[in-house]
């Protein structure tokens, strides 16, 4: 155990990798706080992108969608939490596994949070896409990923990418990535369901 912030965090097995894990404690008793205050300060710009104002109306004066705004900040930091309980959850399966695994290890994060992500963004939303868009960088045209859903998926994951960059020293999840996986998975149900 190594007692940062009270009981933060446990090492994996040396054998899988140096990489701290938080510890239940800490995913529940700082993170869960930690991302919900994350999300309620750009709480406007994530209900906007989510489509809960389009359902309710703009915030102020006649606001009706105030308990619905609430519940999905919660139920927002709630997806957030889970995806790195899950990610805890194939890092301690790995470590205990005897010889080495083959291959990349499995990305569990997108896997969940894509999906989820778009499940609440279609709650307000008929449909959802992304699209690319020309940019400049350093002089030169490059791609870049736009869209109402992209955005959403951005701003949504920020507290939990703050979370893996500062504490757990990995890349951040791509919003890009994580909205294509979702889509993706989406456009195959789909194909799957009209099938049977």
């Amino acid at each position: 155990m190594i007692d940062r912030d009270h009981d933060s965090v446990q090492q994996e097995n040396p054998m899988q990798s140096q990489t701290a894990l938080p510890s239940q404690s800490y995913v529940w008793g700082v993170l869960a706080p930690r991302f919900e205050a994350d999300l309620a300060e750009q709480k406007a710009k994530v209900l906007g992108l989510c489509g809960l104002y389009d359902a309710f109306g703009p915030p102020g004066d006649g606001f009706t969608g105030e308990h619905e705004a609430d519940e999905t900040i919660v139920e927002l930091a709630g997806e957030l939490l889970r995806t790195v309980a899950l990610e805890m959850e194939e890092r301690i399966a790995r470590s205990r596994t005897t010889g080495r695994r083959v291959g990349r290890p499995r990305d569990v994060m997108s896997r969940y949070l894509g999906p989820a992500l778009l499940t609440l963004f279609l709650r307000y939303h008929h449909s959802a896409g992304r699209h690319s868009v020309l940019t400049s960088i350093d002089g030169k045209l490059a791609q870049m990923e736009a869209g109402p859903f992209f955005e959403f998926v951005k701003i949504a994951i920020d507290p939990l990418n703050q979370f893996l960059v500062s504490e757990l020293h990995r890349h951040p999840l791509s919003a890009a990535r994580l909205a294509r996986y979702a889509l993706d998975q989406r456009r195959r149900n789909l194909r799957r369901a009209r099938r049977h």
